[in-house]
């Protein structure tokens, strides 16, 4: 086995590792308290929108004018990449799942139900249109299907790449009630800080733009080039490591030296206790 199948297939098993302590928390303490569920629909939703580009790419790809960054027949390094943004995205999902399945502990559970059943109705839309181009296929004379896919490439990618960073100014609005655990712990967000940089760090050299389509151009337009075919996922898990590391660094610098946390009321927001 070749080092880099070995390092893609590492990486898959220590994304879903990087999820459990979060897991464990929300199912010990029985409360999503200190979770924005707005927050984790967002990133949901990133990761959704790089499992639909993902199969955009592998069915149409080969009909692209300049390159296929997918190979015909996918190598092993095609499906390594796949099996990676699906990992991400059950893990995601999973999350979410489970901060709308349990209560926060909140005296105003009434906001935080609508917020739950809004973030459900727009899970489910966009499923439904990412299988309305399913439906559509990928031939060439599908043009329905090659408007979505050039749709996703040119507007929606970019769009939830903006999002990834807002997400965090909607978990950052969190503020859980004095005297309630928080399910957010350095553990939580170290872990996801490390793994989100090595994804960053490593998706360059997993998904390569091919040579005939480095059209020749300012750099701008090769960076034009690069993002929507190859690059989004490296900038997600960028931006993505960055807003982990924020909150792990504001966890640090909010914690007494014996490692208890020293918050007023008005500043408890994103952080928890120490134990996994």
């Amino acid at each position: 086995m070749a080092a880099s199948t070995l390092l893609n297939l590492l990486l898959i098993v220590v994304t879903f590792v990087s999820y459990i302590p979060q897991y464990y928390r929300l199912l010990t303490f029985g409360s999503s308290t200190g979770l924005s569920v707005a927050g984790l629909l967002t990133t949901t939703l990133v990761a959704q929108v790089q499992v639909a580009t993902m199969y955009y790419l592998f069915k149409s790809a080969p009909l692209m004018e300049y390159g296929v960054p997918i190979a015909t027949p996918p190598s092993t390094r095609d499906w390594l990449n796949l099996s990676q943004i699906l990992t991400q995205w059950i893990c995601s999902l999973l999350l979410l799942a489970l901060a709308i399945c349990i209560p926060a502990s909140t005296i105003r559970p009434a906001p935080d139900v609508l917020s739950k059943k809004v973030a459900v109705l727009l899970w489910i839309l966009h499923v439904l249109l990412f299988i309305l181009s399913v439906v559509a296929r990928g031939r060439p004379q599908d043009v329905f299907f090659n408007i979505i896919r050039n749709v996703n490439a040119a507007i929606i990618n970019p769009l939830f790449t903006l999002l990834t960073a807002v997400s965090f100014f909607f978990q950052a609005r969190v503020k859980p009630p004095a005297g309630q655990p928080n399910v957010l712990s350095k553990w939580t967000l170290g872990l996801h800080f490390f793994t989100f940089l090595l994804l960053a760090i490593s998706w360059p050299f997993r998904m390569i733009l091919p040579p005939n389509m480095w059209k020749l151009g300012s750099k701008p337009a090769i960076l034009l080039e690069w993002y929507p075919w190859v690059g989004w996922t490296c900038v997600n898990n960028a931006i993505l490591a960055i807003g982990q590391g924020s909150m792990l660094l504001l966890y640090l610098n909010r914690a007494e030296p014996d490692g208890k946390n020293r918050f007023t009321d008005e500043r408890r927001s994103l952080l928890g206790s120490e134990e996994l």
